[in-house]
């Protein structure tokens, strides 16, 4: 071995292993500062000196760097984003968990949270851990009773979540889609409906799932959409959901002979709300969320990787 090599990795040692200075380094071996400077940067280009990046840190870098660029590109107060999981599922655990610790570090400075409905909220809910906040209120956002898929309802899902924050919560007292308009507009004139719809458009914080009804396998599985309805949702280019509006590739609400029946704030309604959170994972999703960002409704976007990198 040369004296010049044993010198660059007696260099590289105090620095790296023995968190000395360049200066002191440069006092210790009798060189200049920017001739130890040097020596660094040239022990690095011999290999001498190795620098590796934990591949889970690195994952971590991006993924932030990916939140901070969308964040500013449509202004938004927070992006947060997780990996894809290899199943719909893993994915949407992972939503959860990450929307799970969003809210849990408000839940001193808010006094109601409202909650819409759907599988992406049952994972939230699920994720939600145990505090002691008996001065929140929780509120259901849309109808929530159903018949079947019962822990996707807005009730259950609220009951739940009071339970696990020790928090009160709302019953909406309807269903999430009626049998016909005139069921709906009955229910409308109830004064205990009319209450928990004033309840979820003042609400400090919602939490809200965004669907794609063309694609949406909640509506399936719940039994609510017929083979009639998702023609009429394709042929009037409907590509997205919230509460109780779909909407256009522009956010502009469609009505259709689904949503007219559907029991809940809608979407004009919840533009004047303090806090939005929207949850979505999956690409099926994309287009639903890029159409929604155009209309200033999200304020905090809690999404995969999948949606981001297309975002």
């Amino acid at each position: 071995m040369s004296d010049r090599t044993d010198l660059l990795i007696r260099v590289a040692s105090y620095y790296y292993e023995d968190d000395m200075t360049q200066t002191d380094i440069a006092k210790v071996l009798d060189l200049s500062r920017p001739t130890v400077a040097k020596m660094l940067k040239e022990a690095r280009e011999k290999g001498i000196v190795r620098i590796t990046i934990e591949k889970r840190f690195s994952k971590s870098n991006e993924l932030n760097r990916k939140q901070d660029h969308i964040a500013r590109k449509y202004d938004l107060d927070t992006v947060l984003i997780t990996e894809s999981g290899s199943t719909d599922d893993e994915t949407k655990a992972r939503i959860g968990d990450l929307c799970a610790r969003f809210v849990e570090d408000r839940l001193d400075k808010i006094e109601t949270l409202g909650i819409s409905w759907g599988t992406t909220l049952k994972a939230y809910v699920d994720a939600a851990g145990y505090f002691n906040c008996p001065h929140l209120s929780i509120v259901p956002m849309i109808g929530g009773v159903g018949l079947s898929e019962i822990e996707w309802h807005s009730n259950h899902l609220a009951f739940t979540l009071g339970q696990k924050y020790n928090a009160k919560s709302s019953f909406f007292y309807a269903p999430a889609i009626a049998e016909n308009i005139e069921i709906k507009q009955a229910l409308y004139n109830s004064q205990i409906i009319q209450e928990v719809l004033e309840a979820g458009r003042n609400v400090d914080l919602a939490i809200i799932g965004v669907g794609n009804p063309r694609q949406s396998k909640t509506y399936r599985d719940m039994g609510y959409i017929s083979e009639l309805e998702e023609k009429e949702i394709i042929n009037r280019d409907v590509i997205g959901d919230i509460l109780t509006t779909f909407y256009n590739s522009e956010g502009e609400p469609v009505e259709t002979s689904l949503s007219e029946r559907m029991i809940g704030p809608s979407i004009n309604d919840i533009k004047n709300i303090k806090d939005i959170v929207v949850i979505a994972s999956g690409e099926s999703k994309i287009i639903s969320i890029q159409a929604l960002l155009k209309v200033d409704i999200i304020d905090h976007l809690i999404i995969d990787e999948e949606i981001a990198n297309h975002l």
